[in-house]
């Protein structure tokens, strides 16, 4: 029996009119569909998605580090240092990256710095949105029971136990109730009556 066969391809253009093109997924299915098979299984999105994420992201990286190549106080092209590999956990799966690392200006004399990594990662490779909904979801469940659903519906191999997900939970935590408390900490006054008057 004849398959149907729907294959999506990523189109890049980094420059204009230059364009790059990869196939991400490969949907197969036969010519008599029956109700499950119908769209996208949990499987292909997941596979889609991380597919995805696979090619976007080094690519993001990648360019955001070329833009820093050059010395903002000179102009001169900056030396490169190597590499450094880390990995990027996002909602899509978790994304190798290969992050350059560049010398410092020499007209940078007073910096005590030596180098720097081209693509600054803040000191985390946890993406925003992957810790907002693990901690928007351990809000509501126990920390147990909360990777085990985001793995089986995301391509999330970021969250897969309590330990991770309570960490994540508490680093959010931390980060909206700081800026609270500052604003909020102004001392209260209090009146008090008097007996009598």
């Amino acid at each position: 029996m004849a398959k149907l066969v729907w294959r999506v391809k990523l189109v890049t253009e980094l420059q204009a009119g230059e364009t790059t093109e990869v196939e991400v997924a490969r949907i197969e299915r036969d010519q008599q569909a029956g109700l499950s098979d119908l769209g996208l299984r949990l499987a292909e999105a997941k596979q889609l998605t991380s597919a995805l994420q696979a090619e976007i992201i080094p690519a993001q990286v990648t360019i955001a580090g070329e833009h820093r190549c050059t010395c903002a106080a000179c102009g001169r092209r900056l030396s490169s240092k190597g590499h450094y590999t880390a990995t990027f956990r996002s909602l899509f799966g978790d994304v190798p990256i290969r992050i350059r690392r560049l010398l410092t200006c020499p007209c940078q004399n007073g910096c005590e710095t030596k180098s720097f990594a081209a693509f600054d990662l803040e000191a985390a490779t946890v993406a925003p949105e992957l810790a907002y909904v693990t901690a928007r979801y351990a809000a509501l469940a126990p920390f147990g029971k909360v990777a085990d659903p985001l793995s089986e519906l995301l391509p999330v191999s970021g969250a897969p136990n309590a330990g991770t997900v309570r960490n994540r939970t508490m680093q959010i935590g931390k980060a909206v109730v700081q800026p609270t408390v500052a604003t909020t900490a102004k001392p209260a006054t209090r009146r008090t009556r008097r007996c009598g008057a």
